[in-house]
Formats: structure tokens, C-alpha cells, sequence
């Protein structure tokens, strides 16, 4: 039997079933909290580990848990010495001053709001929060900031470093604030609750821009185009396209994405891999959205309705494509024979017929057709 990680043969006696194996922490999580290799079951591949490679991943599990320990030891150390070291200092103040108190700190006023600071740095950095003075700028993208720190931080996002790590799952964050904040998506507590809509929220940050979708708010304006955001993260991705640059390219078909995750989805449809599942019917996807739209099926809940024909619709997406058949746009243009339609999907569909190409063949009668949907048609003339 062909092993799954090394992909080296052994006999059925000394192999391993990968969904088969009674250790609390199953054999498949193991590998991807380790490997970062996503197992499924009934994905084609081999479904069976060596003992070699078995030992390996466990040894691997083992140390990892000690560093750890380590890592919580050291730092469980270094505050109980700051401790002690803090506790030290308010010694010798009790020792060679007459009065027990703490040393006595030189106040400094801002001239601009008259609020008072303890230190000279904190003095600087109100003064620029008025004047707008941001010294410290990014050589790469020309970004400007107000603190040095802030700027070591923005450096990430052009390096790709990302130095903060959770235990548990193994994904890293450019910020430690990002990192405690995906800890509690382990938890599942969700302390903040839409007053509308009633869905929670685990941080407060992600409640504010849920309700401007109540509310139809958008804040975030593009200077060039006009288009506005709810959301500042959707500005930002949004002004990467009036650049045309586009990094992220894909090892298969040469196609580039400006977003990495747009790679990553990208990428499922060549290895097939489908991690979202529907609970009630099991049915997979490919990007987590599509799941969440097809929920709504099995609830029947349309709440986006047209204005003009009173049609309903589970997403808002649905809805605005649809108004376009009421005022008859048509944007999406064919660049061969200038054919416009309504929808991207179906200009999509419509460019098949100029390349000849027709992947989808019925088994029966060998006819080929452009789409996956016109054959599952198709073959419904045969059960009948």
C-alpha cells in the first residue's frame, strides 16, 4: 500500500489507516496541524501511512508540544522576574526617602490642547496628532506615519513576515492584536449581538461594519472612481485595481491575481478541493461565501426583494444582477464579435462558443456540449 506522505510502499500489515486511528488527536489533524497538508476522506489519494512516517509525525507532535511548554515557561520566568525587579525598585524608594512614594514625575502641558503628559515622547506624538506631521515614511509604497513602530509594522505587509503564531491552528498574523483576536474564534464565544439581525460577533470591530449593512452606510470613498465601501480593508483592495498590478500568479495556467487569497481560491479549481460543506445536504464548495449563500436555500429565506417586479432573492448580489434585466445594461461586452450581456457569468459562457471547445461529454451517445449545465440536461433525455 502507497503511503501518503512519503509515497513509499509497504505491505497492508505495517500500514496505517489515516481515519482509522483511535488516538484522541486523530491522525488527519495531526498531519495538518503538522504538515499543512489538508486529508479528506474519499479525496482519490492514498488514504494509508507508513510506520516510518507514522513515528516521524508523532516525534514531530512531541516537540512541538515541548517548545511550547518552553515558550509558556520562559514567559511565565521573564514576569516573574520583571516582578520581582519592579518590586525591588519600590524598595529602595522606601529605603533612602523619609516618605514611602513613588519618584516624582515632571508634568508637560500641550500647547495646542492644554492636556498634560508624563513624558516627552508622549508630548511629541499629541503635537503631531494636531499638526498631521507623519515623519516616518515607507520606501516601498511611500506610506507616512506618525510612530516608528507603526511603520515596522506596515514593513510586514510588503515582506510577508507575519512573527505572531497560534498554538492551536498554526496560522501566523503581522500583528500580536491579530493574533489574540483569532484566539477567540477557538473559544466560540460571541459576546456582540446585532440588535436587527441578531447575529453575534466575537469582537466589537466586526459589529460596527455588520450594521452599516442595515443601515446602507459606506464611508470609504475611492478618490478615482468615486466607489464607496463599507468597509476600509475593501477600499484598500479596491485601489489595487486602478493599478493593474496584479503579483500573484498562478503555476498551472500563468493566471495573476491581485490578492493572494483570490490565488488561493484560485487554486481549487485545479486540485479540486471543496473544505466547505453543507451540514444538512453535504454538499461542497469551494469558497466559503458560497456555502453561506447556500444555506439559504434550505432555509427559504429570500429577504433582498425587487422594487419593480417584487421578486426575492437569498443575497444582494442576486437582486442587483437582476434589476439589470429591468433597465436593460448590458456591460459585459464580447471583445470578438461585441455581443453585450447582462451578467460576467454568462459573457463567460458566450466566449466558449467562439473557442470551439466543448469539455463535457455524455457517456451514452458521446455528445459533447460547452457546459457542465447543458449536459446535465442533456442526459435527463435519456432517463426519461
Amino acid at each position: 500500500m502507497e503511503c501518503r506522505l512519503c509515497l513509499g510502499l509497504a505491505p497492508a500489515e505495517t500500514s496505517v489507516s489515516i481515519f482509522g486511528d483511535p488516538h484522541p488527536e486523530r491522525l488527519e489533524q495531526r498531519i495538518r496541524t503538522c504538515c499543512q497538508i489538508y486529508v479528506k476522506r474519499g479525496d482519490g489519494l492514498p488514504d494509508t501511512v507508513c510506520l516510518s512516517c507514522k513515528t516521524n509525525l508523532e516525534s514531530l507532535i512531541s516537540f512541538r508540544k515541548a517548545c511550547i511548554r518552553s515558550n509558556e515557561t520562559s514567559q511565565l520566568r521573564l514576569n516573574d522576574c520583571l516582578k520581582i525587579k519592579t518590586e525591588e525598585i519600590l524598595l529602595e524608594d522606601v529605603i533612602w526617602d523619609d516618605k514611602p512614594s513613588l519618584p516624582t514625575i515632571h508634568q508637560k502641558n500641550c500647547e495646542i490642547s492644554s492636556k498634560t503628559f508624563p513624558s516627552e515622547s508622549k508630548l511629541v506624538l499629541q503635537k503631531r496628532s494636531h499638526t498631521g506631521e507623519k515623519p516616518f515614511k515607507c520606501d516601498i509604497c511611500f506610506k507616512s506615519f506618525i510612530r516608528k513602530y507603526r511603520l515596522l509594522i506596515h514593513l510586514r505587509s510588503h515582506t510577508g513576515e507575519k512573527p505572531y503564531t497560534c498554538n492551536i491552528c498554526l496560522k501566523s498574523f503581522s500583528k500580536n492584536s491579530g493574533l489574540w483576536a483569532h484566539k477567540k474564534s477557538h473559544t466560540g464565544i460571541k459576546p456582540y449581538k446585532c440588535d436587527i439581525c441578531l447575529k453575534p460577533f466575537s469582537q466589537k470591530h466586526h459589529l460596527v461594519p455588520h450594521l452599516r449593512s442595515h443601515t446602507g452606510e459606506k464611508p470609504y470613498k475611492c478618490q478615482i472612481c468615486l466607489k464607496s465601501f463599507t468597509r476600509k480593508c475593501e477600499l484598500d483592495i479596491h485601489h489595487k485595481f486602478h493599478t493593474g498590478i496584479k503579483p500573484h500568479k498562478c503555476d498551472i495556467c500563468l493566471k495573476s491575481f491581485s490578492q493572494k487569497h483570490h490565488l488561493v481560491m484560485h487554486m481549487r479549481t485545479h486540485t479540486g478541493e471543496k473544505p466547505y460543506k453543507c451540514e444538512i445536504c453535504l454538499k461542497s464548495f469551494t469558497h466559503k461565501y458560497r456555502l453561506k449563500t447556500h444555506k439559504k436555500v434550505h432555509t427559504r429565506i429570500k429577504p433582498h426583494k425587487c422594487d419593480i417586479c417584487l421578486k426575492s432573492f437569498t443575497s444582494k448580489y442576486y437582486l442587483e444582477t437582476h434589476k439589470l434585466l429591468h433597465v436593460e445594461i448590458k456591460p459585459y461586452k464580447c471583445d470578438i464579435c461585441l455581443k453585450s450581456f447582462s451578467h460576467q457569468s454568462s459573457l463567460s459562457f458566450h466566449k466558449k462558443i467562439h473557442t470551439g471547445i466543448t469539455p463535457h461529454k455524455c457517456n451514452v451517445c458521446l455528445t459533447s456540449f460547452i457546459n457542465k449545465y447543458r449536459l446535465v440536461q442533456h442526459k435527463k433525455t435519456h432517463e426519461m
